[in-house]
This record gives structure tokens, sequence and C-alpha cells, in this order.
């Protein structure tokens, strides 16, 4: 498996798992993407800016994340407090598609991101995610992930909406 910036092409795919997920969760009655978000005008504008990712499994995507190394507004609300005060990367909307869950995708796009983050010389990793969403709360804490406390989301369609954040100091 390989994770490369996504490519145009590939938006199809990403909505595909990106649909799959959100199906997943109302499944599991989390209320997390419920209103339609992402979409594909998110994930074409991730693509365009080159912050979209994607796993492939023989040229097939399996994963998709966005990735970025600039602060965000909506950790600055944090109730609770930071592991760390320097720089760090974010990561966001990952999904796995679900037939290749349980195959450990989901830690490979989590070390590829620390990875980044340490060469583009940021300290730490900062991800949320909704209270419910046990499935990610492990796989973020399984790979080190610290809770840090509640955040509350500032743009987009899920404004106003808590999460957990989470951040993994690098090093």
């Amino acid at each position: 498996m390989e994770i490369v910036v996504a490519e145009p092409e590939q938006v199809d795919a990403m909505v595909a798992i990106t649909e799959q997920a959100r199906a997943n969760m109302a499944a599991m009655g989390i209320d997390q993407w419920q209103c339609g978000y992402p979409d594909r005008s998110t994930w074409e504008a991730d693509v365009a800016a080159g912050a979209a990712y994607v796993a492939l499994d023989e040229g097939r995507v399996v994963a998709v994340f966005r990735y970025a190394d600039e602060s965000e507004a909506a950790y600055e609300t944090l109730e609770g407090e930071w592991l760390t005060d320097g720089p760090y990367a974010t990561v966001h909307r990952c999904a796995v598609d679900p037939a290749c869950r349980g195959r450990g995708i989901i830690g490979e796009l989590f070390a590829f991101a620390c990875e980044k983050a340490a060469v583009d010389g940021m300290v730490s990793v900062r991800i949320d995610t909704h209270a419910d969403n046990a499935p990610m709360r492990r796989a973020v804490e399984k790979f080190g992930f610290v809770p840090c406390g509640d955040i509350t989301l500032t743009e987009g369609p899920e404004a106003g909406a808590p999460r957990i954040a989470f951040e993994k100091v690098l090093g």
C-alpha cells in the first residue's frame, strides 16, 4: 500500500468512501457527517490545494484523509489543555473503504501524517472526532494520540458542533 497526494481523477472514489463512512456512522447512531459534509466540493477543494491524500492498494483508493500544516480556528476553542504550544499539523476527514477495515490502514494513515508533520517541522499532530465515534476514538488512542479536551467546530456545515480533540507529540 502507498499513500500519495490525491489526484482529481480519484475524487469519485474519495466521495464513495466518504459516503460509505457516513452511512456506517448513521447506522451506529453517530451524528457525524450527517449533514452531507464532507462532499464532492470539499474533496475537490482539498485536491486542488494539495491537501487530500489517498491510500492505494494495487492502485485502488482504499482510504482518504486531509492533512494540513496550518493552525485551525476550532482548536483555539479547546476546553482543556494541548500538550504543546508549537506548530502542529492536523488530520481530518479520515475514512477507510469498509471492505478494507481491520487491516490497520488507519494506523498507516496516522503514521504517514506524523512522519510528514515531522519533516514539515511540526511538533505535534492534532485530530478531533465526535464523542460517539468510538471506532475513531479507539484508533487515535491506539496510535498514541492523547485526549486534550473538547472543541467546537467553527466553520462549514458542522459549525457549532462539539468534538473531542487529541494530540500526538512528535519526536
